[in-house]
């Protein structure tokens, strides 16, 4: 099987950092076709998170980090999920069955794992290793956006910290981002870290340094000037915590 590889923007960034996005992108291996879906989906957050392929190539002009993006769609694998994982490839959707995602062998499953898991999650460990080589305590941060409204039930938060190992990240996000008047901030919100986050996990947990995940609703995302305002915001944030110490 082949598909997209993934997308590195700031390939030699010089500050200590690196920003994965696990869904950034809506790409169908070939064979697979559009999954058996109907093409509404694709426009759907299901398909991949809306807005943030678009609001990372904007942090990228702001803060020189490398920044990894996964291009293929997360209902082919989703690689912010442990391959052992019941929804690392889904088989239905609110109902919905997902053709070329039911009953597939366990030759098929490796074949997307190797496709896509495998060479996604290489190449952060490539870079991260550049990264904790190169700075004494870099941050890993992985970048994610989400729906206002989930199962039912409308979510206050504007942006959100997702943290299992260690906080020190996420306090310092939400103390620098909540100097802005009027923004809504989730502390371990929309979802909760705790029960673990598996690329935040995989790659940072037990180091000791700085690393969390960030959720941007994605209601806050649909236009241009919107997603520079975020990115203006995440970079500032970013570059304080190497300013301050928290990263370095």
């Amino acid at each position: 099987m082949h598909a997209n590889p993934p997308i590195v923007l700031n390939p030699h960034g010089r500050l200590p950092g690196l920003v994965a996005v696990d869904h950034a992108g809506r790409s169908i291996p070939p064979g697979l076709g559009d999954l058996g879906l109907a093409p509404a989906w694709h426009d759907s957050h299901y398909f991949c998170d809306l807005g943030v392929a678009e609001l990372a190539r904007d942090l990228a002009e702001r803060i020189d980090v490398p920044i990894v993006l996964c291009d293929v769609s997360r209902l082919v694998i989703d690689v912010n999920r442990w391959v052992d994982d019941p929804r690392s490839i889904p088989a239905a959707l609110e109902g919905t069955p997902i053709a070329a995602n039911e009953a597939l062998s366990v030759a098929d499953r490796e074949a997307r794992q190797d496709a896509v898991f495998w060479p996604y999650h290489r190449l952060l460990a490539e870079i991260w290793g550049r990264q904790t080589t190169s700075h004494p305590r870099p941050f890993f941060f992985a970048l994610h956006s989400c729906t206002r409204v989930f199962d039912g039930q409308h979510r206050p938060w504007d942006g959100g910290t997702i943290w299992h190992d260690d906080d020190t990240l996420s306090r310092h996000l939400l103390g620098h981002l909540g100097m802005e008047e009027g923004l809504v901030l989730g502390d371990n919100q929309p979802y909760s870290g705790r029960s673990g986050v598996y690329t935040v996990d995989w790659h940072s947990y037990g180091t000791g340094l700085p690393a969390c995940g960030f959720e941007v609703t994605n209601d806050l995302l649909e236009t241009a000037p919107d997603r520079a305002r975020w990115a203006s915001r995440l970079a500032g944030a970013l570059t304080a915590a190497i300013d301050q110490g928290v990263a370095a």
